[in-house]
């Protein structure tokens, strides 16, 4: 069972944040004015005393749910930015390895090298987060790296390490790649979700309907096991999309290596300034 909910995880943390609260501060409201209108009484009295009784079990069903999930996709996004740390630590061997070519072709290697990475910053989180990775810019400037490396390293003049060292790297890139397109294909396991909701709201009615029994001052209680729900809601939501929601993966390392080869600190016949 999948639910899109992409429109969801691409909000911004603090929309995301304020819009749960409205939502769930709503919710309690209705319930809280339908408590207060038809529990009256002993009706409230026996309503309160069965909620009490089952509050600290939906409590942890609630805990155990939000932690899982919010433990699975925090994994999610650590996992999808170590691998973005893997292909920038390729493509950096690949770039000093290029260096032992012949200028003519060294240069050829950086200048694809260097499209690559542009492409990676131009629109490959926009592919993933659409989940159509095939056509993300950097499909074809892959492709172009991969032949002209098969083609250098293949060549009689280029040193066996040196051949090993270019094709090494081009294959852990090739690879890293695969990986964070399977990560941008998962989903946030949607059944779980809507039971942690569904328990949430639970939690929040049987909440108020202590409050109703027991009178205003135990209002705040049920009013801070509120706003917890909707925070734990939200926060599973904004890690739960690494490639287009309020917590990206990060591109700085992308983006320095990208300066770097553009600067050419990888050709060591380029005279810096």
């Amino acid at each position: 069972m999948t639910l899109d909910i992409s429109l969801l995880t691409s909000l911004n943390v603090w929309v995301l944040m304020l819009g749960a609260l409205l939502v769930t501060m709503f919710i309690a409201a209705a319930l809280a004015f339908a408590f207060h209108r038809y529990l009256r009484g002993d009706s409230a009295e026996k309503a309160g005393i069965t909620a009490a009784a089952y509050m600290t079990a939906l409590g942890s069903l609630f805990a155990i749910l939000t932690g899982f999930l919010i433990n699975s996709e925090y994994g999610t996004l650590r996992q999808a930015q170590d691998v973005v740390a893997v292909e920038v630590s390729a493509a950096s061997r690949l770039a000093y390895a290029s260096a032992g070519l012949p200028p003519s072709d060294g240069e050829r290697v950086q200048a694809d090298l260097s499209a690559y990475l542009d492409s990676l910053l131009k629109g490959e989180w926009r592919a993933l987060s659409e989940r159509q990775a095939d056509i993300s810019p950097a499909v074809p400037t892959l492709r172009a790296l991969q032949r002209d490396v098969a083609q250098l390293a293949a060549r009689e003049y280029v040193a066996g390490a040196t051949a090993d060292a270019l094709q090494g790297a081009i294959d852990d890139m090739t690879q890293s790649r695969r990986e964070r397109v399977a990560i941008a294909d998962r989903s946030l396991p949607t059944p779980l979700l809507i039971l942690a909701i569904l328990a949430g709201l639970a939690l929040a009615a049987n909440a108020l309907l202590v409050s109703n029994r027991s009178g205003r001052r135990y209002s705040l209680v049920a009013g801070g096991i509120i706003v917890i729900i909707a925070l734990d809601v939200a926060a599973i939501l904004a890690i739960s999309a690494p490639f287009q929601g309020a917590f990206l993966v990060e591109t700085a390392p992308i983006l320095q290596l990208s300066a770097e080869v553009h600067s050419g600190q990888y050709l060591p016949w380029v005279v810096q300034p």
